[in-house]
């Protein structure tokens, strides 16, 4: 099979001396898709701020280290060598996109064997260029996944990446942004690739359990706290949408995005309270984005 290194994607290799890119099957079309044949294990996303930052490094690591500790089999690496594989895949990155990179960061079950490398850590890298236009004018249409949950809310694993893939393939619709995934119940819960905040009154709900701890709602709410924007941890019923005002999703990729819709239920998009959020997030990027070797001093 033909192997190639696309111009806006790369693959690399982490180890105690940082990260080597590897070529993968272009048939796999993102380097992303190319770890589908790695032993699956757990992983973070990230993208990079003035090219060489990271926002919520620390809290990204240890929610990976908690991750990999709750594993089915615990999975075993050096965080050290981790951070500088990061570092140097950063940096080759970006200077190969001229761009701002997006990182996918897996510590996986077995070796990288079939790319030619002996350790666990592998980085995936495409070109970051934020979400369209029309989305952040407009917001994102989205819809909801019912039957579609992650096997263990507390824990980002990578075998999860091509169940949702192929619940959405079968099931989802194609024009949707994102999936959101509810609770036996009816109860909303997260996003596939992200958490789902909703407004109401001035206020602000977000699910208290069944989630992933998002470092981006994290810090939202937060932000929100610090504002004096009321915050409610409780459930909302999937049929309750209607009486809500304003919607957002949160992700460390695309930071606050606006949603426009969920399934027919339509919001004022972006709301106000999503815009002061959004700015006073992109604010805290700013200041507290730092190096990899400087995460420790960093407030999240």
């Amino acid at each position: 099979m033909p192997t190639e290194t696309t111009r806006d994607q790369i693959l690399f290799i982490g180890d105690s001396s940082g990260a080597t890119a590897v070529e993968f099957p272009a048939a796999f079309g993102t380097a992303s898709k190319a770890l589908d044949v790695v032993s699956p294990g757990v992983y973070e996303g990230l993208r990079t701020f003035e090219r060489s930052l990271f926002f919520g490094l620390r809290t990204h690591l240890t929610r990976l280290r908690e991750s990999a500790a709750h594993f089915k089999t615990p999975l075993h690496y050096d965080e050290e060598s981790l951070v500088r594989a990061l570092e140097s895949a950063a940096r080759q990155a970006t200077d190969a996109f001229d761009a701002e990179a997006r990182l996918r960061l897996d510590v996986a079950a077995g070796s990288a064997a079939t790319f030619g490398g002996e350790g666990n850590v592998l980085i995936a890298a495409s070109a970051y260029r934020g979400p369209r236009g029309d989305v952040r004018t407009h917001g994102a249409r989205l819809q909801t996944a019912p039957g579609l949950r992650r096997p263990n809310a507390a824990v980002k694993t990578s075998d999860f990446i091509p169940l949702r893939e192929a619940w959405i393939n079968a099931h989802g619709d194609p024009e949707a942004y994102e999936h959101i995934m509810l609770s036996q119940d009816g109860m909303v819960l997260e996003g596939t690739q992200s958490n789902v905040v909703l407004v109401r009154d001035g206020e602000v709900y977000h699910a208290p359990s069944g989630v992933l701890p998002g470092v981006t709602v994290r810090a939202v709410i937060d932000l929100a706290r610090a504002a004096g924007i009321p915050i409610q941890e409780r459930f909302v019923d999937v049929s309750d949408l209607s009486s809500f005002d304003e919607a957002f999703m949160t992700t460390s990729v695309r930071s606050v995005v606006p949603i426009q819709s969920i399934d027919d239920v339509h919001f004022g998009a972006p709301g106000p309270l999503t815009m002061r959020l959004s700015m006073l997030y992109d604010e805290l990027t700013t200041s507290d984005a730092v190096a990899p070797s400087a995460r420790e001093l960093a407030r999240y």
